[in-house]
């Protein structure tokens, strides 16, 4: 079976119904995964996309993707990105690649890599030598989320020589043999060394491997998919007493998608996944090797970038009226005659005497150390938040409804004992205030 037709048999066994977005680097690799998909799925659905890195050669490597689609006869869509300075070059790269076509790629179309069977195996190995789990060690995967990977199966030798004989005008990347990239120590020295000593294909090895744990890997990713994760105001929330009582793997495997949910693309080290289990069982708080924080807030755990949010600006609450307030606060005020019995015993509704509010309201967040009169003294409303079980990211951004400088209601939790509409008054004000994850 010639190289082209070993090619068109993956892809067409592996690629998934709907359109493509075909990631064109100028390789050879993604230069024969373009041009199997136009092969299989034609025109209509693929489209190329080529993310220039702005390094050295990313110049000569965007030429040729210009190449590539031309001989191809398709129209190739550039997007730029700007890494930061460091000498992790390659890591950097790959999650700028990565964002870059997260961004563009359409709502139902599918990435297609030109990843093949050698960069399977060298994953594996690097994963083995930095102490992956099944996970790391299933490897890349034909499928995970968008992207579909249909050369998985297919060597590097086979991907070229397909290459060659479509004389497709691929380049060879420089930074494919830069030494200073642990991947292409794998790839030229380490793992041709040990095939050289052995006398096995230890490649092929390596692709068995992956392919025994990705099973493995695919059952206990289904078991983690029941653990719910709740995204509010940056931050990823799971219940602790799930993360507590379920096997540690598949509670590794929720914990870790969340932090991919809110600090893509990667899903947090195993150092991380310890501490955020620690907090889940004994509660408190503790800041990350990432920066972010993980914080046990009543019955979930939080896996928040701050322990506080960013200020809130004040927005002016009209009489009748409605606004949204900072991180996903709804509040309504309206003019209403009776009294409402058990509006006033309810967290969500506020019935404030109108005479009080007759200078307007507005919403703002509480400044440190603020009281709030409660009747027979005061509190401060950071107590008040506390005792009515805020989180502690959430309080410094908390809305409070002030007029003439005193607070009248803090939503959720109390109302100011001053503006407190007495029990039978002829009218009054009714507030209700919603909160939606921010």
């Amino acid at each position: 079976m010639e190289a082209t037709d070993r090619v068109l048999a993956a892809v067409r066994a592996s690629l998934p119904a709907g359109p493509l977005l075909v990631a064109l680097s100028g390789g050879a690799d993604s230069a024969v995964a373009a041009w199997a998909c136009l092969e299989v799925a034609g025109e209509d659905r693929v489209r190329l996309v080529h993310v220039d890195h702005g390094l050295a050669d990313s110049e000569t490597m965007r030429a040729a993707a210009n190449l590539v689609a031309h001989a191809l006869g398709m129209k190739l869509r550039v997007v730029a990105v700007q890494l930061p300075a460091s000498s992790a070059e390659e890591t950097h790269a790959r999650v700028a690649r990565m964002a870059a076509l997260d961004q563009v790629v359409g709502d139902d179309e599918w990435i297609v890599t030109g990843h093949h069977s050698d960069d399977a195996a060298e994953t594996v190995f690097g994963n083995l030598l930095r102490g992956a789990g099944a996970l790391g060690l299933s490897g890349i995967g034909e499928r995970r989320d968008r992207y579909v990977r249909p050369l998985l199966d297919v060597s590097s030798e086979t991907v070229r020589a397909a290459a060659d004989h479509l004389q497709l005008p691929y380049r060879n990347d420089p930074a494919n043999v830069d030494l200073r990239h642990r991947r292409n120590v794998f790839r030229h020295r380490l793992l041709p060394h040990i095939e050289a000593e052995l006398g096995r294909d230890v490649r092929g090895a390596l692709q068995r491997t992956a392919r025994i744990l990705s099973s493995d890997d695919a059952y206990l990713e289904a078991q983690a998919d029941q653990v719910p994760i709740r995204i509010d105001s940056g931050a990823a929330l799971l219940p602790a007493p799930l993360l507590t009582s379920l096997p540690r793997p598949v509670a590794s495997r929720a914990i870790r998608r969340a932090i991919r949910m809110v600090r893509p693309p990667y899903p947090g080290s195993a150092a991380e996944v310890a501490s955020i289990v620690d907090v889940a069982t004994a509660g408190g708080r503790r800041q990350l090797l990432s920066g972010w924080f993980v914080v046990r807030e009543g019955v979930e755990v939080a896996i928040a970038p701050a322990l506080e949010l960013a200020p809130v600006s004040a927005v002016d609450l009209p009489v009748p009226g409605s606004i949204v307030f900072g991180y996903g606060h709804h509040i309504e005020a309206q003019l209403v005659q009776g009294v409402p019995g058990p509006a006033l015993h309810r967290r969500d509704r506020a019935w404030l005497d109108a005479a009080a509010l007759v200078d307007g309201a507005e919403v703002r967040s509480a400044a440190p150390g603020e009281r709030l009169d409660v009747g027979k003294g005061s509190k401060t409303v950071r107590d008040a938040l506390a005792e009515a079980d805020v989180p502690l990211r959430h309080r410094a951004t908390w809305p409070v409804v002030v007029t003439r400088g005193r607070i009248a209601w803090v939503p959720g939790v109390r109302i100011g004992a001053w503006a407190r509409a007495a029990n039978g008054a002829g009218s009054g004000i009714v507030m209700r205030w919603e909160r939606t994850a921010g």
